[in-house]
């Protein structure tokens, strides 16, 4: 998972192990029978007992969320049980076990990747599902299904409104790093899906002395291009203001020469959405609206600020309870099969409407956000429904 998913892409505490697992696409997703008539053990594996106060804070807004969505989720009966995993693959390994022995019928979380395919191996052996709050696709597959917003479902929405534009011609510009190839390969893919071309890829260090060095190549090799859009991969706590004034510096904007947009929240930093060359930018978020809403109802609940991610654990119980209730008016008993999971009809979040793909990633419906004045306003909403307007 990418930094904390940065507030599905905002401010993190850490980075997160990335690409370090292999994905499972060739095992097939759990098909344990669950009756949906009866109480269904729902295991939440979060990072509590870290003895990290910033890591707990999180594991316990998790928690909050969660049984806020227990709490309002209709025609399922859910036996929430909480287990800590630490943050680290040894404990939620251990946490899964016990999970696992104490009937288990789907487990939601973990967050962190090497986690999530600890608890997947334990959890595979049982004939169970996961829900994991990652957005890593490379530990999707198999038994794990996503929940984090990932690069690709952000690509993706930003690309098919560029080409929707008649923006089809990108430049991606990208930090050197797993994490910034991670991003390009992202950007291209969707840049391919979506009927656009790939004119032109530049990277650059993240020193910042070798970064300006690099900017006057990086400037001629996208003017050169003809590049009518220009997607950075970077975020906000690291680069991507820094290339992004470089380049204003040598008449490449946002507006003037191409469309800026990133696949990070640009929306963290104050001083970002004051620079001038991000005036005009681009960058994708889940439903504005939806998460306020959700936002509002937690601190009227729990009296204290939700944690950036807690949604994901609300989306998660969600989906759960719909999956049971779709299999009790069905009368049927795989109430987790592949088939209920991969609905293209999705479910309803607070952050937004998702779906889950058979390879274990995601699609989220995302609105579309551009920078002007100092503040970011929506230009495209995000879509309430699968195939609608702004999918």
């Amino acid at each position: 998972m990418f930094a904390l998913l940065k507030r599905f892409f905002r401010p993190a505490t850490a980075l997160l192990a990335l690409f370090a697992m292999t994905a499972c696409e060739d095992i097939p997703a759990a098909t344990r029978a669950v009756d949906p008539n009866a109480p269904v053990v729902v295991a939440l594996l979060v990072p509590l007992g870290s003895g990290n106060a910033v890591t707990d804070q999180l594991g316990q807004s998790l928690v909050n969320a969660a049984r806020m969505a227990q709490g309002e989720v209709r025609g399922a009966n859910i036996d929430l049980r909480v287990y800590e995993t630490g943050g680290t693959a040894e404990m939620a390994t251990v946490a899964a076990t016990r999970a696992v022995a104490e009937g288990a019928q789907i487990i939601v979380g973990p967050l962190f990747s090497p986690a999530t395919t600890a608890a997947a191996n334990v959890a595979r052996a049982a004939g169970i599902n996961v829900l994991s709050f990652s957005n890593n696709t490379a530990v999707a597959g198999g038994n794990v299904f996503l929940l984090g917003v990932t690069f690709d479902s952000v690509a993706d929405r930003l690309v098919s409104y560029s080409v929707a534009q008649g923006l089809n011609r990108f430049g991606i510009v990208h930090q050197d790093g797993l994490e910034g190839e991670a991003g390009r390969a992202a950007v291209a893919a969707a840049i391919a899906r979506n009927g656009g071309n790939v004119v032109a890829t530049a990277n650059y260090s993240l020193n910042f002395q070798e970064l300006s060095d690099r900017a006057d190549e990086i400037s001629t090799v996208l003017k050169g291009s003809g590049a009518n859009a220009v997607f950075f991969t970077d975020s906000p706590l690291q680069g991507l203001g820094f290339v992004t004034a470089q380049l204003s510096t040598r008449s490449y904007r946002g507006g003037r020469n191409a469309q800026f947009m990133g696949l990070t929240r640009w929306d963290t930093s104050t001083d970002l959405l004051n620079a001038p060359s991000m005036e005009g930018g681009w960058f994708a978020v889940p439903d504005p609206d939806l998460t306020a809403q959700f936002e509002a109802r937690y601190m009227a609940a729990y009296g204290i600020e939700a944690h950036n991610l807690s949604g994901l654990a609300y989306d998660a119980i969600a989906a759960v309870g719909a999956m049971i209730s779709s299999a009790r008016q069905d009368g049927a008993t795989s109430a987790f099969g592949i088939e209920r999971l991969t609905n293209p009809a999705g479910f309803a979040g607070v952050n937004g409407v998702f779906r889950f793909n058979a390879n274990g990633t995601n699609q989220r419906g995302l609105a579309i956000m551009q920078v002007g004045e100092g503040t970011a306003n929506i230009i495209s909403p995000a879509p309430r429904s699968f195939g609608g307007s702004g999918s």
